[in-house]
């Protein structure tokens, strides 16, 4: 049976632990579990999104299921980059005025809610382009599929598999230990693949460095 579907995946789960007593709720867990796993760890392109963003205040809350940003610009006229500073560096920093065309940002956490904040606030409002990595949608019974599913199989599968065994328990240490073997392995051969499709075997090009007009900054005495 191809495992392609959410219904057939929970069914090849159920069929390997050889376990006809199991709830869609704890395999949901599983499969939940997993999709942890792989969000934590992979960076691949169909992660990648790019989202517009209206920049009309210091704050904007990030996008949903936003990971981690790659690139960020305003478009204004001109394309002008935002660059990434660290939050104590933002803290540490202050504009030469109170508002204009943002320069900086970083990204905070208040209660469990990312936020951008902007340097300097902005002094109207910008459109800004984040190109970032974003959450794989999860499999749900209104979500039958998705790229890692349909790609990947092996790592829904065997993920599920392992984590299904540190909750079973009283199952050969041998045999869990072959799931964690075959899951690691689908996870990197799904990177590798990844790289080896974005990059092929074109050569390292080193680019001239980019100057950044931070005139704005002034350092707190």
């Amino acid at each position: 049976m191809a495992v392609n579907t959410y219904t057939a995946l929970k069914t090849a789960i159920a069929n390997w632990l050889n376990r006809s007593d199991l709830s869609d709720e704890i395999a949901d867990d599983f499969i939940t579990l997993t999709e942890a796993d792989y969000n934590a760890k992979l960076r691949i392109r169909q992660m990648e999104q790019i989202d517009s963003i209206t920049i009309d205040s210091e704050t904007e809350t990030v996008p949903s299921g936003f990971i981690s940003a790659r690139s960020f610009y305003i478009l204004s006229g001109s394309k002008y980059t935002l660059n990434y500073v660290s939050p104590h560096n933002m803290f540490e920093l202050r504009g030469g005025s109170t508002t204009g065309r943002p320069r900086m940002y970083t990204i905070e956490s208040d209660n469990e809610t990312e936020s951008f904040r902007f340097a300097p606030s902005p002094d109207a409002s910008y459109t800004g382009y984040i190109h970032y990595y974003k959450k794989i949608a999860p499999l749900t019974s209104s979500n039958a599929d998705n790229y890692i599913l349909l790609q990947h199989p092996g790592i829904y599968l065997y993920g599920s598999l392992y984590h299904a065994s540190n909750f079973i328990g009283g199952l050969d240490p041998a045999q869990i230990q072959n799931w964690l073997g075959l899951y690691s392995a689908a996870l990197e051969r799904c990177e590798n693949n990844d790289r080896q499709d974005s990059y092929g075997h074109a050569p390292v090009v080193q680019r001239a460095a980019v100057n950044t007009d931070v005139s704005f900054i002034k350092t707190k005495k």
